[in-house]
């Protein structure tokens, strides 16, 4: 009796104490449940745990708090509907010790995605200081995929000093990675990507640690992170101050196909912030800094102008509306304003835009006496450290974007390139601007916020009126600028080839938040045929196309005749109106450049294949790694070459040695009767953006027929003329026939 007593004592106590339960929340796939004294939370999608006790936590570098500490746990729900998605958010929240600071912890949990999101927030009556907190961090084990070839992914903070992308192994000692990560099978391709997806105040680091094949043993996403190797600072990361500090806001995601999962990583960081409007086509043209460099000169820019006029855009190199960019990089200042002046109108009347370089947060000069346009000196405007030491890398000292100076300094050469007409800029060594100090705008605690505030003041100004390019900068924040580079300086070689395709083989999605991205200017000079070839690929897969030889009337005529011959490659130029970065069919581990990428438009997929070594590569032409249908009879064009076959399963490619191949694939017409003839390169193409199929004859057409893909003669023209109207037509492949003045023959297959 006595023992009855003692249960239903304890139960009664139980009772009137409450017991610890845990809250469950599910939407669609995806269950969080948070443990109700800790806080603590599990994530599961479909079943599997992707995150298990995750715990938030805070503080100043390394004297943190974690969640688990807090008292007067709290568990809210209530409907979500926001721009992600709709489902259920739940709150978690918890008080301090001094009863002052409230932490809430918050999952944003969609019914209808692949992805959840998290924050963290803390609210105070006194005044917090903060320059670390980690809305994600488990030290917990997970089965995080199914056994196989399954790779860690690091993503560098930006693209200075020639940094790679880095895949690994899961069990090795996996490479800090910022914004964004991926844990994936490189078989299946499931993966699991996580990210920052605000960028208005905090850096993020990533850490991440695996073992055996399939584990993931600790994770920390964590806001506040900035070392000298990592993200180039010498100063500790900001420390945020104010009755309220926020976290960014964290994407969990787990998907079918991890190259989706970047895209959609990117697409919710462009939902945040929408990218930049650009009117135009994507860009084509030249630069001056791939061979000429700082011996640019009036004459010589000039001259570049004319060759482009007269040997390229009449072949077809130029943007879908018609247009070719030339730009001056550095040393644009050999010129007077005469010559500025007269280089953009010769460019105009040659159909075409011109382009200059600067760089808005660097005195080179390092002149601290220097006078700014407000009347401050360069000193004045210097970032310093915690010390009060000026800031500088690559020798030069950083300028702080919060500063009058700094912003008198760029109103007066933004308006200054306006005003000589310029409609392109490129702007260099960005990395400048976002780095960690104490900056003149004391509500400016972190080099993000300065960076914003910089880039936001450089919009504002430039408005419509130029098409913003960035090199040596952060991936993100990405809204304040059409196009980044998507690597560092890169030139003629296939090393240089494919150091910049590694990073578009991991980064190729930064095109979702970006408009375009940039490979860096092609140069031919100085390499074989087939390199040219490779580093011309590279560029058209990867977003805006920059030509870098020196096409001056002293220039290198072998570069010349291969411009010519590359750049007037018509279907390829075609290919570039249609697509964006390419992604890659498969990853490979470590630093290097996978060797095939694809790209699919509707009903076509495109194949590029890239040989970076000296010996022969071959490879399968993978039906089910390309999404194609087996059994499907599928035209197989080769688009450098001319070659055609007609393939209905898995077949075997040959890249030939330090050389690239660019197939297009897509179902045979059935039932056509018109045979697949080859490609003239050299003489026709159809430019979609006027409707046209034109020809680039020594002299004028005197008769042109195009003939639908069943036989059907569907337009004719009679007389001199360069241009066949295809506009009224309806969609579909067509074959054009023509015979100019000289008795010679054209023939040309075209997909409108």
């Amino acid at each position: 009796m006595s023992r009855n007593l003692l249960i239903l004592f304890v139960l009664s106590l139980a009772a009137s104490v409450g017991v610890a339960q845990d809250v469950e929340v599910n939407a669609g796939k995806w269950s969080v449940t948070v443990n109700e004294t800790s806080g603590i939370a599990d994530i599961v999608y479909d079943g599997k745990v992707l995150i298990n006790n995750n715990e938030a936590e805070w503080g100043v570098e390394d004297d943190r708090q974690a969640f688990s500490t807090l008292s007067d746990i709290k568990i809210e729900q209530q409907p979500l509907n926001d721009a992600f998605g709709s489902g259920t958010m739940l709150a978690v929240s918890g008080t301090a010790e001094n009863a002052r600071t409230t932490v809430t912890h918050t999952y944003y949990i969609y019914s209808n995605r692949d992805y959840i999101l998290t924050d963290v927030k803390l609210t105070s009556n006194s005044e917090l200081a903060i320059n670390k907190i980690a809305p994600v961090r488990s030290s917990s084990t997970t089965q995080i995929l199914d056994a196989g070839s399954n790779l860690h992914l690091s993503v560098p903070f930006d693209n200075d000093e020639w940094v790679r992308y880095e895949t690994s192994k899961f069990g090795r000692t996996h490479r800090s990675s910022y914004e964004v990560s991926a844990l994936f099978n490189n078989d299946s391709r499931q993966g699991f990507v996580v990210g920052s997806i605000t960028h208005d105040m905090w850096k993020t680091g990533i850490e991440i640690t695996t073992k055996a094949e399939d584990k993931m043993t600790s994770i920390s996403i964590c806001n506040g992170a900035a070392s000298k190797a990592g993200t180039r600072d010498d100063d500790p990361h900001g420390t945020v101050r104010g009755n309220e500090v926020s976290s960014s806001k964290i994407m969990i995601g787990y998907f079918a196909d991890w190259r989706r999962g970047m895209e959609t990583y990117a697409d919710l960081c462009a939902t945040v912030h929408l990218r930049l409007p650009f009117a135009g086509a994507k860009p084509m043209g030249w630069n001056s800094w791939g061979v000429i460099q700082e011996k640019i000169t009036r004459k010589q820019a000039v001259d570049v102008s004319d060759f482009f006029a007269d040997s390229l855009q009449s072949v077809g190199f130029h943007t879908e509306d018609n247009v070719v960019y030339i730009g001056l990089d550095s040393y644009w200042d050999n010129f007077n304003i005469r010559d500025h002046t007269a280089f953009v109108r010769n460019c105009r009347e040659n159909g075409q835009k011109a382009g200059i370089y600067w760089t808005p947060f660097v005195d080179w000069g390092n002149w601290a006496d220097g006078t700014l346009p407000d009347g401050s000196k360069h000193a004045d405007a210097w970032l310093r450290d915690s010390n009060g030491n000026p800031l500088k890398r690559t020798g030069a000292t950083a300028f702080d974007p919060t500063h009058p100076g700094t912003q008198a300094r760029i109103k007066r050469q933004l308006e200054q390139f306006i005003d000589w007409g310029y409609e392109y800029i490129k702007l260099d060594f960005m990395i400048h601007g976002i780095l960690e100090g104490v900056h003149y705008d004391k509500n400016v605690y972190t080099g993000v916020q300065a960076y914003n505030v910089g880039m936001n003041y450089i919009k504002e100004i430039i408005g419509d009126k130029m098409f913003i390019n960035l090199s040596i900068a952060p991936l993100f924040p990405a809204h304040q600028a059409h196009s980044r580079r998507i690597a560092c300086d890169a030139y003629a070689s296939l090393s240089n080839s494919e150091y910049t395709l590694n990073s578009t083989a991991y980064s190729w999605w930064l095109d979702h938040c970006y408009t375009y991205n940039d490979a860096d200017n092609v140069v031919m000079k100085g390499e074989i045929e087939q390199a040219n070839r490779v580093r011309f690929t590279s560029s058209y897969i990867t977003g805006i196309v920059i030509l870098g030889d020196e096409f001056t009337d002293a220039g290198d005529a072998g570069a010349k005749e291969r411009a010519h011959l590359l750049a007037g490659n018509n279907e390829m130029v075609q290919m570039a109106y249609q697509t964006k970065a390419f992604y890659p069919v498969d990853a490979i581990e470590g630093n290097n450049s996978p060797n095939f990428f694809m790209y699919t438009v509707a009903d076509t997929t495109y194949l590029a294949g890239l040989n970076f070594t000296g010996k022969r590569l071959k490879a399968n032409l993978d039906f089910d790694r390309l999404g194609l249908t087996t059994g499907t009879e599928y035209v197989v064009r080769e688009l450098w070459t001319g070659d055609e076959v007609v393939a209905s399963e898995t077949y075997e490619i040959i890249i030939p040695r330090s050389d690239a191949a660019v197939y297009k694939i897509y179902p045979k017409p059935i039932g056509g009767s018109v045979d697949i003839l080859p490609y003239d390169a050299t003489r026709c193409y159809y430019d979609a953006y006027m409707g046209e199929v034109r020809t680039k004859s020594v002299s004028h057409m005197i008769e042109s027929y195009v003939y639908a893909i069943g036989g059907a003669c569907v337009a004719t023209i009679q007389g001199a003329h360069d241009a066949v109207d295809v506009k009224a037509l309806p969609t579909g492949v067509y074959l054009y026939r023509g015979l100019d003045a000289n008795g010679n023959s054209v023939t040309y297959k075209f997909t409108k």
